[in-house]
């Protein structure tokens, strides 16, 4: 399997054409920048973030993702942008994006597994856990003679 961008073809396999075109017809105003891109990085970005979340997870390239988690990455999406213009959404898309989420935080907790990138980012992974040492005593039960 490969890391891979969300791409509009991708979009439309959750979204139907019209679908996407009466969003972005909604969300356009003059001066607005079409929202399909902005919204494919932040699900982009959200599902990076959840994948990092597991210290043995490596990322991939900058704005991909494991092709494991695109079908839940699309079905975000297909709530998210019909959220941005107020759009009804109906409940079984919305079970859908519950259904990711779960997922996401299974691979967040190591418990779903997704294949290591061909070419890993730099970007850190995993938590940081803090060291904690105990203090040593200076006096023990032998070193308290004459007092």
């Amino acid at each position: 399997m490969s890391w891979n961008a969300i791409t509009e073809d991708d979009v439309l396999t959750v979204l139907a054409g019209p679908e996407l075109e009466a969003i972005r017809a909604a969300a356009l105003k003059a001066g607005q920048v079409d929202p399909l891109q902005p919204t494919i990085d932040d699900v982009t970005d959200m599902v990076r973030g959840y994948v990092a979340g597991c210290a043995t997870n490596q990322l991939g390239p900058d704005g991909t993702i494991p092709a494991k988690l695109m079908r839940p990455a699309l079905n975000i999406l297909a709530v998210d942008m019909p959220n941005r213009v107020r759009q009804s959404i109906p409940d079984a898309r919305k079970e859908a994006r519950k259904e990711a989420i779960r997922i996401l935080e299974q691979v967040a907790n190591c418990k779903f597994h997704i294949e290591a990138p061909a070419t890993p980012s730099e970007e850190a992974t995993g938590h940081i856990k803090p060291t904690i040492t105990a203090r040593t005593s200076a006096y023990g039960r032998t070193a308290q003679d004459g007092l």
